[in-house]
Protein backbone atom coordinates (compact mmCIF):
# COMPACT_ATOMS: atom_id res chain seq x y z
CA UNK A 1 0.00 0.00 0.00
CA UNK A 2 1.33 3.40 -0.89
CA UNK A 3 0.02 6.40 0.76
CA UNK A 4 1.92 10.01 -1.23
CA UNK A 5 1.28 12.89 0.81
CA UNK A 6 2.97 16.61 0.79
CA UNK A 7 4.14 19.22 3.36
CA UNK A 8 6.23 22.12 3.76
CA UNK A 9 5.65 22.36 7.63
CA UNK A 10 8.30 22.89 10.36
CA UNK A 11 8.72 19.40 11.62
CA UNK A 12 8.73 18.20 8.06
CA UNK A 13 7.83 14.44 6.91
CA UNK A 14 8.35 12.81 10.07
CA UNK A 15 6.11 15.29 11.53
CA UNK A 16 3.42 15.53 9.30
CA UNK A 17 3.56 11.58 9.22
CA UNK A 18 2.87 11.53 12.65
CA UNK A 19 -0.36 13.37 11.93
CA UNK A 20 -1.38 10.68 9.74
CA UNK A 21 -1.02 7.98 12.58
CA UNK A 22 -3.08 9.72 15.34
CA UNK A 23 -6.60 8.29 15.53
CA UNK A 24 -8.55 9.52 13.05
CA UNK A 25 -5.27 9.80 10.72
CA UNK A 26 -6.17 10.12 7.01
CA UNK A 27 -3.16 7.00 6.55
CA UNK A 28 -4.53 5.39 9.42
CA UNK A 29 -8.24 5.24 7.66
CA UNK A 30 -7.16 4.53 4.68
CA UNK A 31 -5.05 1.54 5.76
CA UNK A 32 -8.24 0.23 7.59
CA UNK A 33 -10.82 1.26 5.19
CA UNK A 34 -8.38 -0.80 2.24
CA UNK A 35 -6.86 -3.50 4.30
CA UNK A 36 -9.52 -4.23 7.00
CA UNK A 37 -7.10 -4.42 10.19
CA UNK A 38 -5.86 -1.51 12.25
CA UNK A 39 -2.34 0.05 11.08
CA UNK A 40 -0.83 -1.27 14.61
CA UNK A 41 -0.75 -4.64 13.06
CA UNK A 42 2.02 -3.54 10.53
CA UNK A 43 5.35 -4.21 11.26
CA UNK A 44 7.23 -3.28 8.09
CA UNK A 45 6.31 -0.14 7.61
CA UNK A 46 8.96 2.45 5.16
CA UNK A 47 8.73 6.18 5.05
CA UNK A 48 10.25 7.78 1.78
CA UNK A 49 10.89 10.99 1.40
CA UNK A 50 11.58 13.48 -1.68
CA UNK A 51 12.36 16.92 -0.75
CA UNK A 52 10.85 19.55 -3.53
CA UNK A 53 13.25 22.52 -4.79
CA UNK A 54 14.22 25.21 -1.93
CA UNK A 55 11.88 27.59 -3.98
CA UNK A 56 8.66 29.98 -2.85
CA UNK A 57 6.67 27.94 -5.34
CA UNK A 58 7.39 24.88 -3.39
CA UNK A 59 7.87 26.21 -0.09
CA UNK A 60 5.36 28.77 0.88
CA UNK A 61 1.76 29.06 2.38
CA UNK A 62 0.35 28.73 -1.31
CA UNK A 63 0.27 24.96 -2.13
CA UNK A 64 -0.52 24.69 -6.00
CA UNK A 65 2.91 23.54 -6.92
CA UNK A 66 2.99 21.22 -4.14
CA UNK A 67 -0.04 19.94 -4.67
CA UNK A 68 0.62 19.10 -8.70
CA UNK A 69 3.43 17.48 -7.68
CA UNK A 70 1.46 14.86 -5.75
CA UNK A 71 -1.25 14.63 -8.00
CA UNK A 72 1.12 13.65 -10.91
CA UNK A 73 3.08 11.49 -8.45
CA UNK A 74 -0.02 9.41 -7.41
CA UNK A 75 -1.21 9.28 -10.97
CA UNK A 76 1.64 8.17 -12.51
CA UNK A 77 2.19 5.64 -9.87
CA UNK A 78 -1.37 3.83 -10.50
CA UNK A 79 -0.71 3.97 -14.16
CA UNK A 80 3.17 2.08 -13.04
CA UNK A 81 2.36 -0.26 -10.25
CA UNK A 82 1.75 -3.21 -12.21
CA UNK A 83 5.31 -2.99 -13.34
CA UNK A 84 7.01 -3.94 -10.32
CA UNK A 85 6.34 -6.86 -7.62
CA UNK A 86 4.70 -7.18 -5.70
CA UNK A 87 2.11 -4.54 -6.77
CA UNK A 88 1.08 -1.93 -4.56
CA UNK A 89 -2.54 -0.09 -4.19
CA UNK A 90 -2.30 3.83 -4.01
CA UNK A 91 -5.04 4.33 -1.54
CA UNK A 92 -4.17 8.40 -0.96
CA UNK A 93 -6.40 11.52 -2.00
CA UNK A 94 -4.87 14.23 -3.95
CA UNK A 95 -6.57 17.21 -6.03
CA UNK A 96 -5.83 18.13 -9.60
CA UNK A 97 -4.18 21.43 -9.28
CA UNK A 98 -3.78 24.55 -12.28
CA UNK A 99 0.33 24.07 -11.77
CA UNK A 100 -0.01 20.49 -13.09
CA UNK A 101 0.97 21.43 -16.69
CA UNK A 102 4.00 22.99 -15.28
CA UNK A 103 7.37 21.97 -16.95
CA UNK A 104 9.08 22.14 -14.00
CA UNK A 105 6.94 20.75 -11.73
CA UNK A 106 6.05 17.59 -14.44
CA UNK A 107 9.67 16.77 -14.00
CA UNK A 108 9.88 16.84 -10.37
CA UNK A 109 7.38 14.46 -10.29
CA UNK A 110 8.80 12.47 -12.84
CA UNK A 111 11.88 12.03 -10.78
CA UNK A 112 10.09 11.12 -7.57
CA UNK A 113 8.12 8.45 -9.14
CA UNK A 114 11.33 7.46 -10.93
CA UNK A 115 13.52 7.09 -7.34
CA UNK A 116 10.29 5.37 -5.52
CA UNK A 117 10.18 2.93 -7.62
CA UNK A 118 13.90 2.15 -8.21
CA UNK A 119 13.83 2.35 -3.91
CA UNK A 120 10.55 0.29 -4.23
CA UNK A 121 12.55 -2.42 -5.83
CA UNK A 122 15.31 -2.72 -3.38
CA UNK A 123 12.88 -2.85 -0.13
Amino acid sequence: MVYIGMTNGFTGTVGRANGHFKRGGTLRKQFLNHKGYDLNSVDDLVLLSFPLPQKAEYNTVERSYREAVEYLVQKDLQLKRGSVNPSFDVVSWVRNSPSTGNREVIRIAQDIVYNFLNSYNTI
